[in-house]
């Protein structure tokens, strides 16, 4: 066999920058990385702006991220535009002694790619710098490496710092400026970037003198921030919180259970941080502005953000450990953390995905025991876990009360109408309408085309029915029956199967659109009572389909074809 020249495996230079750039996935990375690169050059002043440039016709969001931090030399800008190449990496190869830096694999400033406009200048000791990169994304897109122009000049006020304007970013979105809000930008960067960092609670204050400055797209003022993940005060003696809320006093409980530093179990070199508050819905709400509030862009539910949150570099991370010491029923109190520098994180620093598995087994094991010791026996967890319950049921037992009396009061106002002695009560849902469907049916069985053989509300059609003839049920026509309280444009089954709806009622005119969830659409067509037809007809009509599908509209259904027409109790 005749040996040929060995392969030598090569690189797509631009197939793997766009790769690195779609990995960050949410465009608000963006601003965890520039305050890592902020924290990594020892900045004590960040300031962040989002803004929108209209100049070219079209929204643009424009970044820009100012730091007094060291500033770069021509390596490090370099870098900044390189994929591979960072600080850390540098130093590793020259074996000089690791710096403290949160940069390591060269990837973060990446996620500024897609963006139309890249500038960067940059000032330290006596030297400026200025970078610019355009049209980063268009070119990667075309499989071309963007190029950065350089230049170099003397910096006699010795000016110190950096600041990275990127324009266009995210504009291949299609609603670019989405999560740039201030209130957005406020929250991420308190709960996902170095800035919100957890390190205050273990001592570490060298950090806690620095000051970041913000301004979201929707901000007409700069707000100004202070270091450190929030958390809030202490509050847990009972007779204070029930004289705060006399009806859920334990939604506002604070307290600070666990936070200390361990070794994981069978790593000695490996040390994890571990803090532990628990916390109610109602104190979470007084620091955390966008939990739930009605209609605000980028709110978040206490289940999506609490529980127990992995961390590294001190930095909260996208990824979860809830399940491993509780059910999600308990951890929605939980505002928990666990660093540990051996987190071997993924290119886009969103998961602990590339951690090994051995080692992430043990962490997982020592955050067990440590629950299991510590924390769950100990007497406020279990304090509070009493008092909650308690406080739930009686809770339980109030909305209990609550729903009785809505209830009755909408009976009472309910309207009704008499058939053949028989109260038969206006529907008030879905559930409803197919109750007055079957007493009608059964009262008279000759009123309807279809007669229903059987029902389930779990999944798919509400009813199979059959035609009211005299065959045997394996040798009858049957189709679907759908239960409506009111037919809308929107129709939630597909047309396919379906021979016929019943609908309380319809508010839709004639030659109305309605869509089913295929996406598929017939109109309505309306043909009034008349003296050849004993009621109005609404049928849903198809010019490319080769059956129609009436719609039974059973109020008005019931007055023409019955006379009866549905009045309040009091009346």
């Amino acid at each position: 066999m005749e040996r040929l020249a060995d392969i030598q495996p090569e690189v797509h230079p631009a197939a793997e920058f766009l790769n690195i750039t779609k990995d960050f996935e949410d465009p608000k990375e963006v601003i965890r990385e520039a305050i890592s690169n902020s924290f990594d050059a020892k900045a004590n002043k960040i300031e962040i702006e989002a803004l929108v440039d209209r100049s070219s016709g079209v929204d643009d969001l424009v970044v820009i991220v100012k730091d007094d931090g060291e500033g770069m030399n021509e390596d490090d800008l370099k870098a900044f535009f390189d994929l591979g190449n960072s600080r850390m990496l540098r130093v590793i190869e020259r074996g000089e002694p690791l710096p403290e830096c949160i940069a390591e694999k060269g990837h973060g400033t990446k996620v500024y790619f897609n963006s139309k406009r890249i500038e960067v200048e940059t000032f330290s000791s006596r030297l400026a710098l200025k970078g610019i990169m355009n049209e980063p994304w268009t070119k990667l897109h075309k499989r071309e490496v963007p190029r950065a122009a350089k230049w170099r000049t003397d910096n006699p006020h010795n000016k110190i710092g950096t600041v990275v304007k990127i324009y266009g970013y995210n504009y291949a979105s299609k609603d670019p400026l989405s999560g740039f809000s201030h209130d957005e930008l406020k929250d991420y960067i308190l709960w996902f970037t170095k800035f919100g960092s957890i390190e205050l609670l273990f001592g570490h204050y060298e950090n806690s003198h620095k000051k970041l400055r913000l301004k979201g797209v929707d901000a007409t003022q700069w707000e100004d921030l202070d270091f450190g993940h929030p958390f809030p005060s202490e509050n847990y003696d009972r007779r204070a919180l029930r004289r705060e809320d006399p009806a859920e006093p334990m939604e506002h409980y604070v307290r600070k259970l666990f936070c200390d530093e361990h070794p994981v179990l069978g790593y000695p070199t490996e040390r994890i941080q571990f803090v532990f508050y628990l916390e109610g819905d109602k104190a979470k709400k007084k620091y955390n502005g966008m939990i739930s509030p009605p209609r605000k862009e980028g709110s978040h539910t206490v289940q999506q953000r609490y529980g127990l949150r992995l961390c590294k570099d001190h930095i909260p991370l996208r990824v979860r450990a809830s399940e491993w010491i509780a059910r999600k029923t308990e951890w929605t109190k939980w505002h928990a953390f666990v660093n540990c520098q051996g987190f071997h994180l993924t290119a886009n620093r969103g998961d602990v995905g590339n951690t090994p598995r051995a080692l992430m087994k043990a962490i997982e094991d020592t955050v067990k025991t440590i629950f299991e010791n510590e924390i769950e026996p100990s007497r406020p967890y279990q304090d509070y876990l009493q008092e909650a319950r308690l406080e739930k049921a009686l809770m339980s037992a109030r909305e209990e009360q609550q729903d009785f009396d809505r209830r009755r009061r909408l009976t009472l106002r309910k309207k009704i109408a008499n058939f053949n002695g028989i109260e038969l009560v206006e529907p008030r849902q879905e559930a409803g309408v197919y109750s007055l469907f079957l007493i009608l049916a059964t009262l008279r069985p000759d009123l309807f085309l279809w007669k229903a053989v059987d029902y389930d509300t779990k999944e798919g059609y509400d009813v199979l029915a059959r035609e009211p003839d005299e065959l045997p049920l394996d040798r009858t026509r049957m189709g679907f029956v759908e239960f409506k309280k009111e037919l809308g444009r929107s129709f939630d089954h597909s047309f396919g199967k379906l021979e016929s709806i019943v609908s309380w009622d319809c508010n839709l005119n004639d030659g109305d659109e309605v869509e089913d969830k295929e996406g598929k659409k017939r109109f309505l067509k309306i043909t009034p009572k008349s003296a050849d037809q004993a009621y109005t007809k609404y049928m849903l009509i198809s010019n490319t389909e080769p059956h129609n599908i009436e719609v039974i509209v059973l109020k008005e259904y019931i007055k023409e074809r019955l006379g009866l027409e549905f009045s309040s109790r009091a009346g």
